[in-house]
């Protein structure tokens, strides 16, 4: 599974600089409200990730370590 957090990172990384000054230093898009733990680039970098791997359900997903 190193091989996934390998590959998060890395797209992780593209999508700060892709979306550059469209989200706050969290990594969210600016709103009013409680700053969520996980940011709306890491769910859309955890999506990605998980498409270019071919696993599409969350489930194993998750249960993976």
């Amino acid at each position: 599974m190193h091989n996934f957090a390998e590959k998060y990172v890395k797209i992780l990384d593209i999508c700060k600089k892709f979306a550059g000054n469209l989200v706050n230093e969290h990594g969210n898009m600016p709103r009013r409200g409680v700053v969520p733990r996980f940011s709306d680039l890491e769910v859309i970098a955890l999506s990605i990730t998980a498409e270019c791997l071919s696993i599409d359900s969350e489930n194993y997903l998750l249960t993976k370590k």
